[in-house]
């Protein structure tokens, strides 16, 4: 891939950001008096949902970044998403915040989820505003205080409103009661890289090298060549499911941690092992049009055939990751691929943001919405950004041709 290749694809990833998904979530996701929309359908129309934690928090990520990384005004809708966290999903009493309110910010699940915490820490985190990191920090506390296991380590699921530890708390009724899960350990590891950048303190310090070690000693299964997702108090892997999304963005974000962290001994192993998940979800989680299977089972055998929009973002990021690891162009070229089937296939031209699912066949699925409970801006805008940053580390000097080799 020369330089003249990234740059063709760094125009066309910053031209679906900048003029189509950001404009859609600002314009389409805020009612007149600033506060968040429960969600749209795929054709644009209202939704009338519960406003998840998981929802408000990732549009505040998604669009305090942007403005960030692309040097733009914080603006109105920043500082309403902001108002919305701090105020709407924060439980006054008990701290943390609510699961999901409705349109005037009034609970409707109370509950304390760690993974709806931890997306809470790293917005907040991400933000600098004096208020949103004395948020994060409060949070912080919360979590390592209340849903921390002192004894065997890691973070449990949930707990009640009142943080006692809830047995059986889960993200979704498409999963199964389990203690610990990759997906909420990776999103806390995810949640106090970002503390820790902005916040350098011991405590984070030795939480964050915690759950690094976590994901290179416990969570991952060297014979199979994955992550387990579910698991007991005790560490023990409850189901054979494997989750190749998951397993590329814990590649990526484990790297990021271990260099957050600054300690070469575990980045040398995190970068080692996000070039063996690379090579795992490539041989089987990859279909031949170039995207990345929903889930399967240990050995690969795909139980999930859609193709969610989270799942090609971020292996498209994962995979150009390997890529700058290893220098080997099969992963320069499934990244490419990727970005090629996301343009292809989930990028709305008609109706604007991306199209959140689709069937066996690549057809979109109206029963998933455009934005939802679950369907945020989280994952397509970070892996935006991640490229026009990691692309831009490729593009040709000033005073070099445009074919010049990449060193």
């Amino acid at each position: 891939m020369t330089p003249t290749d990234t740059q063709a694809w760094a125009r066309s990833v910053r031209a679906d950001l900048t003029d189509n998904v950001l404009p859609w979530w600002q314009r389409e996701m805020f009612d007149a008096q600033g506060r968040l929309l429960g969600g749209r359908e795929l054709d644009g129309r209202l939704l009338d949902a519960p406003r998840t934690a998981v929802l408000g928090t990732r549009v505040l990520w998604s669009l305090s970044n942007a403005a960030r990384q692309l040097g733009q005004p914080r603006g109105q809708r920043v500082q309403q998403a902001l108002r919305w966290v701090l105020q709407s999903l924060t439980d006054a009493e008990h701290g943390g915040l609510f699961w999901s309110v409705d349109a005037q910010g009034r609970p409707i699940a109370d509950h304390k989820q760690t993974y709806a915490q931890a997306f809470g820490i790293y917005a907040l985190a991400s933000c600098p505003e004096t208020e949103a990191q004395a948020a994060a920090w409060r949070l912080f506390e919360l979590i390592d205080t209340r849903a921390r296991d002192p004894e065997l380590g890691g973070y449990y699921e949930g707990c009640t409103r009142d943080w006692q530890v809830l047995p059986g708390a889960k993200l979704s009724d498409a999963e199964p009661p389990a203690p610990k899960t990759t997906n909420t350990l990776l999103h806390v590891m995810e949640a106090f890289t970002e503390l820790y950048r902005t916040r350098p303190e011991h405590r984070v310090r030795e939480r964050l090298a915690e759950l690094i070690d976590l994901f290179l000693d416990r969570l991952w299964r060297p014979q199979d060549r994955c992550f387990g997702q579910f698991f007991s108090r005790d560490w023990q892997n409850m189901t054979p499911l494997l989750s190749w999304g998951h397993d590329i963005e814990s590649g990526w974000l484990l790297v990021r941690a271990a260099e957050v962290l600054g300690d070469a001994a575990r980045l040398t192993r995190a970068r080692s092992l996000a070039v063996t998940i690379a090579d795992a979800v490539l041989a089987t989680g990859m279909a031949p049009d170039g995207s990345m299977l929903g889930a399967g089972e240990f050995g690969g055998q795909p139980t999930d055939t859609r193709r969610h929009w989270w799942v090609q973002a971020e292996a498209m990021v994962g995979y150009w990751d390997a890529f700058e690891i290893s220098g080997e162009a099969r992963f320069a070229q499934a990244a490419q691929r990727s970005w090629h089937f996301i343009s292809q296939h989930h990028v709305d031209r008609q109706h604007g943001d991306w199209i959140k699912m689709l069937d066996a066949d690549l057809q979109p699925l109206p029963s998933t919405p455009k934005a939802g409970p679950w369907e945020c801006p989280y994952h397509h805008v970070r892996a935006e950004l991640e490229m026009l940053s990691r692309l831009a580390r490729h593009a040709p000097t000033a005073t070099a041709p445009a074919d010049a080799p990449v060193a």
